[in-house]
């Protein structure tokens, strides 16, 4: 490995020990950095689900049915997916 990639990676972990209130929020932005993606992609997916039943339900109640069972099938079948391959659902 090179040397200075040693040295970045060990200089990450001699941090001062000190200041709790730096730490807590240099941890909270590196938290942020990985899971603000995640969370933009569940609330803009529930938005797109909400807004699409919303639209069929001014059509008719037989198609807002229809979309409705789709919808449910769907979001289960990925989940299935999901637990079967990555094992969610294992842990």
């Amino acid at each position: 490995m090179d040397k200075g990639m040693q040295e970045r990676l060990l200089g990450s972990e001699v941090e001062d020990k000190g200041n709790l209130k730096r730490r807590v929020w240099d941890e909270s932005k590196k938290i942020w950095r990985v899971a603000l993606p995640g969370v933009l992609a569940r609330v803009s997916a529930f938005g797109t689900i909400v807004v699409t039943q919303s639209f069929v339900g001014h059509i008719s109640n037989l198609d807002l049915a229809g979309y409705a069972l789709v919808q449910t099938l769907s979001v289960r079948f990925v989940n299935g997916i999901l637990v079967f391959i990555f094992g969610l659902g294992s842990k």
